[in-house]
Protein backbone atom coordinates (compact mmCIF):
# COMPACT_ATOMS: atom_id res chain seq x y z
CA UNK A 1 0.00 0.00 0.00
CA UNK A 2 1.39 3.59 -1.08
CA UNK A 3 0.26 6.81 0.73
CA UNK A 4 0.12 9.31 -1.33
CA UNK A 5 -0.20 13.52 -0.41
CA UNK A 6 -2.57 14.30 -2.72
CA UNK A 7 -3.24 18.13 -1.07
CA UNK A 8 -0.89 19.97 0.81
CA UNK A 9 -2.23 23.18 2.72
CA UNK A 10 1.39 25.56 3.23
CA UNK A 11 0.49 27.47 6.08
CA UNK A 12 1.74 26.94 9.40
CA UNK A 13 2.41 23.95 11.00
CA UNK A 14 0.32 23.01 13.48
CA UNK A 15 1.96 23.02 17.47
CA UNK A 16 -0.50 23.67 19.72
CA UNK A 17 0.68 21.66 22.55
CA UNK A 18 4.22 22.28 22.02
CA UNK A 19 3.45 25.09 25.14
CA UNK A 20 2.71 22.54 28.04
CA UNK A 21 -0.88 22.06 29.50
CA UNK A 22 0.51 22.20 32.34
CA UNK A 23 2.74 25.58 32.44
CA UNK A 24 -0.34 27.12 30.54
CA UNK A 25 -2.67 25.99 33.10
CA UNK A 26 -0.54 27.56 36.15
CA UNK A 27 0.01 31.03 33.98
CA UNK A 28 -3.91 31.30 34.43
CA UNK A 29 -3.76 30.38 38.61
CA UNK A 30 -5.86 26.66 36.97
CA UNK A 31 -5.22 22.89 38.22
CA UNK A 32 -4.58 20.55 35.37
CA UNK A 33 -7.77 18.59 36.54
CA UNK A 34 -10.85 19.54 35.97
CA UNK A 35 -12.39 21.34 39.38
CA UNK A 36 -15.76 21.14 39.06
CA UNK A 37 -18.40 18.18 38.78
CA UNK A 38 -19.43 20.27 35.57
CA UNK A 39 -17.01 21.92 33.61
CA UNK A 40 -15.74 22.24 30.26
CA UNK A 41 -12.15 23.24 28.87
CA UNK A 42 -11.56 24.07 25.23
CA UNK A 43 -7.91 24.71 24.31
CA UNK A 44 -7.01 26.85 21.49
CA UNK A 45 -3.96 27.62 19.98
CA UNK A 46 -1.12 26.67 17.44
CA UNK A 47 1.25 28.42 14.73
CA UNK A 48 4.23 29.45 15.35
CA UNK A 49 3.14 32.47 17.64
CA UNK A 50 3.10 32.21 21.35
CA UNK A 51 -0.47 32.85 21.93
CA UNK A 52 -2.77 30.21 22.87
CA UNK A 53 -6.19 30.61 24.14
CA UNK A 54 -8.91 29.08 26.54
CA UNK A 55 -12.80 28.79 27.24
CA UNK A 56 -13.90 27.32 30.63
CA UNK A 57 -17.35 27.05 31.59
CA UNK A 58 -18.45 25.30 35.23
CA UNK A 59 -20.92 25.40 37.71
CA UNK A 60 -19.75 26.19 40.92
CA UNK A 61 -20.37 24.86 44.04
CA UNK A 62 -24.14 27.12 44.58
CA UNK A 63 -24.91 25.63 41.15
CA UNK A 64 -24.26 29.14 39.19
CA UNK A 65 -22.83 28.95 35.88
CA UNK A 66 -19.73 30.52 34.87
CA UNK A 67 -18.39 31.10 31.55
CA UNK A 68 -14.95 32.84 30.98
CA UNK A 69 -12.33 33.31 28.39
CA UNK A 70 -8.81 33.28 29.12
CA UNK A 71 -5.60 34.61 26.76
CA UNK A 72 -2.17 33.31 27.47
CA UNK A 73 1.17 35.19 25.77
CA UNK A 74 4.01 32.68 26.49
CA UNK A 75 7.28 34.35 27.69
CA UNK A 76 9.66 34.24 24.92
CA UNK A 77 13.27 34.76 26.00
CA UNK A 78 14.63 38.17 25.49
CA UNK A 79 11.60 39.46 23.36
CA UNK A 80 8.22 39.65 25.28
CA UNK A 81 7.25 38.34 29.47
CA UNK A 82 4.45 36.40 29.92
CA UNK A 83 0.93 37.90 29.66
CA UNK A 84 -2.51 36.83 30.33
CA UNK A 85 -6.06 38.18 30.18
CA UNK A 86 -9.59 36.76 31.60
CA UNK A 87 -12.84 38.27 31.10
CA UNK A 88 -15.97 36.97 32.04
CA UNK A 89 -17.88 36.14 28.98
CA UNK A 90 -21.66 36.09 28.84
CA UNK A 91 -24.01 33.98 26.07
CA UNK A 92 -26.98 34.65 23.91
CA UNK A 93 -28.74 31.59 25.86
CA UNK A 94 -29.19 29.94 29.67
CA UNK A 95 -25.76 28.35 30.55
CA UNK A 96 -27.89 25.30 31.41
CA UNK A 97 -29.24 25.07 27.51
CA UNK A 98 -25.15 25.93 26.05
CA UNK A 99 -23.93 23.10 28.42
CA UNK A 100 -27.22 20.79 27.08
CA UNK A 101 -26.19 21.58 23.33
CA UNK A 102 -22.59 20.32 24.00
CA UNK A 103 -23.80 16.94 25.42
CA UNK A 104 -25.96 16.78 22.19
CA UNK A 105 -22.94 17.73 20.04
CA UNK A 106 -21.20 14.38 21.68
CA UNK A 107 -18.57 16.41 23.58
CA UNK A 108 -18.58 13.56 26.65
CA UNK A 109 -18.21 10.77 24.03
CA UNK A 110 -16.05 12.08 20.57
CA UNK A 111 -12.52 10.19 20.70
CA UNK A 112 -8.85 11.49 19.86
CA UNK A 113 -8.52 12.58 16.68
CA UNK A 114 -6.18 9.95 16.72
CA UNK A 115 -8.46 7.05 17.01
CA UNK A 116 -10.48 8.48 13.51
CA UNK A 117 -6.97 8.91 11.02
CA UNK A 118 -8.00 6.07 9.68
CA UNK A 119 -11.51 7.52 8.43
CA UNK A 120 -9.07 10.39 7.23
CA UNK A 121 -7.64 8.59 3.90
CA UNK A 122 -10.07 8.22 0.86
CA UNK A 123 -9.31 4.23 -0.40
CA UNK A 124 -7.73 4.06 -3.35
CA UNK A 125 -8.25 1.54 -6.19
CA UNK A 126 -5.97 -1.96 -6.53
CA UNK A 127 -3.87 -2.53 -9.81
CA UNK A 128 -2.13 -4.58 -11.08
CA UNK A 129 2.23 -3.38 -11.20
CA UNK A 130 5.19 -4.65 -12.60
CA UNK A 131 8.26 -4.88 -9.99
CA UNK A 132 11.58 -6.19 -10.37
CA UNK A 133 12.81 -8.33 -8.49
CA UNK A 134 16.22 -9.66 -7.93
CA UNK A 135 16.66 -8.74 -11.43
CA UNK A 136 13.05 -10.81 -12.63
CA UNK A 137 9.94 -8.64 -13.33
CA UNK A 138 6.68 -9.95 -11.26
CA UNK A 139 3.42 -8.81 -11.27
CA UNK A 140 1.35 -8.43 -7.85
CA UNK A 141 -1.30 -6.26 -6.99
CA UNK A 142 -1.23 -3.26 -4.72
CA UNK A 143 -3.23 -0.43 -4.05
CA UNK A 144 -2.29 3.43 -3.06
CA UNK A 145 -4.61 6.01 -0.95
CA UNK A 146 -4.44 9.57 -1.88
CA UNK A 147 -4.25 11.73 1.60
CA UNK A 148 -4.74 14.54 2.31
CA UNK A 149 -2.96 16.17 4.62
CA UNK A 150 -4.20 19.65 6.02
CA UNK A 151 -1.07 22.04 7.53
CA UNK A 152 -2.85 24.70 9.18
CA UNK A 153 -2.27 27.23 12.40
CA UNK A 154 -4.74 26.00 14.76
CA UNK A 155 -5.76 23.13 17.19
CA UNK A 156 -8.08 22.18 19.84
CA UNK A 157 -8.17 20.12 23.16
CA UNK A 158 -11.31 19.10 24.86
CA UNK A 159 -11.21 18.60 28.33
CA UNK A 160 -15.03 18.10 29.93
CA UNK A 161 -16.38 16.57 32.76
CA UNK A 162 -20.58 16.29 33.81
CA UNK A 163 -23.35 13.56 34.48
CA UNK A 164 -20.67 11.39 36.40
CA UNK A 165 -18.72 11.05 33.47
CA UNK A 166 -15.19 12.74 31.68
CA UNK A 167 -14.21 13.11 28.40
CA UNK A 168 -10.56 14.39 26.84
CA UNK A 169 -10.04 14.41 23.23
CA UNK A 170 -7.89 16.59 20.94
CA UNK A 171 -8.36 17.60 17.14
CA UNK A 172 -6.25 20.05 14.61
CA UNK A 173 -7.75 21.61 11.70
CA UNK A 174 -11.14 20.22 12.38
CA UNK A 175 -12.81 22.41 10.09
CA UNK A 176 -10.82 22.22 7.10
CA UNK A 177 -10.94 18.38 7.33
CA UNK A 178 -14.86 18.68 7.60
CA UNK A 179 -15.08 20.26 3.83
CA UNK A 180 -13.26 17.36 2.65
CA UNK A 181 -14.80 14.66 4.62
CA UNK A 182 -18.21 15.96 5.59
CA UNK A 183 -19.70 12.62 5.75
CA UNK A 184 -17.17 11.69 8.90
CA UNK A 185 -19.62 12.00 11.99
CA UNK A 186 -16.56 13.20 14.31
CA UNK A 187 -15.67 15.77 12.38
CA UNK A 188 -19.18 17.35 12.21
CA UNK A 189 -19.78 17.16 15.90
CA UNK A 190 -16.35 18.60 17.12
CA UNK A 191 -17.20 21.81 14.77
CA UNK A 192 -20.77 22.27 16.15
CA UNK A 193 -19.25 22.39 19.27
CA UNK A 194 -16.70 25.19 18.12
CA UNK A 195 -19.92 26.70 16.24
CA UNK A 196 -21.83 26.53 19.76
CA UNK A 197 -18.54 29.01 21.16
CA UNK A 198 -19.08 31.28 18.26
CA UNK A 199 -22.79 31.71 18.26
CA UNK A 200 -23.43 32.32 21.74
CA UNK A 201 -19.79 33.74 22.89
CA UNK A 202 -18.85 35.72 20.03
CA UNK A 203 -15.37 33.86 20.57
CA UNK A 204 -13.06 32.41 17.95
CA UNK A 205 -14.85 33.76 15.06
CA UNK A 206 -13.48 32.93 11.46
Amino acid sequence: MKNIILFLIPLLSLNLYSQNLSEINSDLNLTDSLTYETEVRIYQGGGITNYSSLFRMFKDKSKKWIAEFHEHYAKVDGQVELRTEKQTLKSKSDLEFVFQNFVRSHILDLPNESEINWKLVPRGNIEKIERNFRGKKIEEYDFSNNKIAILDGEGFKIKVKGWDRNNEFEYSNPEGYLKHYPEIDELIYMCEILNILREEFGIWKK
